[in-house]
């Protein structure tokens, strides 16, 4: 499940739970936990963005992102 932070304000994924506080990580691995009332669902706008952020990270690590050729 997708979330919105709002304390982060930044999207992430629902990794679990851990007492009262909920489990969250971003596509870099970046993990963290909130209360609950800090999340509130992510709008179809953040669920792109973490699904753009999360494609960026899997080219990155692959060593396939290219760079743009510097102007002559």
């Amino acid at each position: 499940m997708v979330v919105y932070d709002r304390s982060y304000e930044m999207p992430a994924r629902v990794t679990g739970f851990d007492g009262s506080r909920v489990a969250l990580v971003r596509p870099a691995g970046l993990t963290w936990s909130v209360p609950p009332g800090a999340i509130r669902p992510a709008t179809a706008a953040e669920r792109r963005q973490l699904r753009a952020l999360a494609a960026l990270h899997k080219v990155k690590t692959r060593g396939t992102h290219r760079a743009s050729p510097l102007p002559n």
